[in-house]
């Protein structure tokens, strides 16, 4: 095998503000929830200003924030493109994968703010004297399955889930594009993806309901290959942009209109477990595409800007702020009355915000340069 430049600088800047806009999209449904967990639904929302029943706007409302959730899959969507290309690219390089080196990079990235949480939380709980959680599934990695078992969220990990799921497809996806032929790859990433369906068709068949629908790392699994079938198509050059843009506007309207009127997370029937996300998947697959690699695309950006920062604190941003919202209600909102919805929002923000700078700069950061070292494929700019 030829022996090409390993020199060359993975880098797509335009990730970097789609996973902020995947963050934000989860902080503001987590923010949400926590809000008409404690007051009901906000007063323009509800009917007669009594908070427990929506309006028919709010009602649209309702399901647009709440599914803001929707961004985890649009993380993992990242998530298996970038790390398939990543691999792809050093494959064809240097005519193999270093795997522990694969590991290295990954535990740099994740591991020192994911156990730095860890390590936090029997403060964070017997501050807010909350029920103790489980910290062995936390720390092992098998959070998402300990959720689904108990069918319970548990503060302060109950998002950790998401982080589980992805430490399992590092621990297989190296292993699969290492020691599969390139030619056979692309039926690999279609094979996982098939058996994630079917993983939820059996899930729904036999009653295990939402927990194992939602949290199993075989149901979340196929946006990941979802992703790498992207990744592998993009480095084959088989990856085109020839939807004009009246076709584009549509689409995304109509994906606008759905993400208004119906519930993202439901899965009652065959069809709404194991197809109907393909539909919201396959328009964000379609717009990342477009704004990553079409210079036709819709809108894009010249250079960078404070969304491309964002985007790199973003692990932070997901991580710390649902374990914000109990500090910021019991802490702040109630003992000093400002039971003001749009106080709290700003403050889970703008918290969420200063929060994960610090935490990225002084602390991330250091570990990001130790990333760095093991290296094959340079990532960053």
């Amino acid at each position: 095998m030829e022996q090409k430049n390993t020199n060359q600088n993975v880098y797509f800047a335009n990730l970097d503000v789609l996973r902020f806009i995947a963050a934000f999209m989860v902080v503001i449904a987590h923010a949400y929830e926590g809000w008409c967990g404690w007051w009901g639904y906000p007063g323009f929302m509800s009917q007669d200003g009594e908070h427990k029943a929506l309006t028919t706007f709010g009602g649209y409302l309702n399901n647009t924030i709440k599914n803001g959730g929707f961004g985890v899959d649009v993380f993992f969507l990242i998530s298996g493109f970038l790390i398939t290309y990543i691999l792809l690219v050093e494959k064809d390089s240097t005519g193999k994968i270093d795997i522990a080196k694969f590991f290295i990079r990954r535990g740099f990235r994740i591991w020192p703010l994911y156990f730095l949480l860890v390590a936090v939380a029997p403060l964070i709980v017997n501050w807010l004297q909350k029920p103790s959680p489980d910290y062995l599934s936390t720390a092992l990695f098998y959070n998402n399955f300990h959720s689904m078992w108990t069918q319970a969220w548990e503060y302060p990990f109950a998002h950790f889930w998401s982080i589980c799921v992805e430490e399992h497809f590092y621990l297989v996806w190296p292993f699969l594009v290492a020691f599969t032929p390139n030619k056979h790859l692309l039926k690999v990433f279609w094979t996982v993806l098939f058996l994630s369906i079917f993983a939820r068709f059996g899930f729904n068949l036999t009653g295990k309901g939402f927990y194992y629908l939602y949290l199993h790392t075989l149901s979340r699994m196929d946006i990941l290959a979802v992703g790498a079938i992207g990744a592998y198509m993009y480095f084959n050059k088989t990856l085109r942009f020839t939807m004009p843009k009246y076709a584009r506007v549509l689409l995304y309207g109509l994906f606008i209109v759905m993400y208004a009127f119906e519930p993202y997370n439901i899965y009652d029937g065959a069809f709404l477990a194991c197809f109907r996300k393909y539909f919201y998947v396959g328009v964000v697959a379609i717009g990342m595409s477009n704004f990553l690699f079409n210079p036709d695309s819709l809108f894009t950006f010249s250079k960078k800007n404070v969304l491309h920062y964002l985007g790199k604190i973003s692990f932070g941003v997901y991580m710390y702020s649902n374990i914000l919202i109990p500090i910021i209600i019991e802490k702040i909102i109630v003992p000093f009355n400002a039971v003001n919805m749009y106080f709290y929002f700003f403050l889970n923000i703008a918290l969420t915000i200063i929060i994960s700078i610090i935490s990225y700069e002084l602390f991330e950061k250091q570990f990001l340069k130790l990333k760095t070292k093991f290296e094959v494929v340079k990532t960053s700019r």
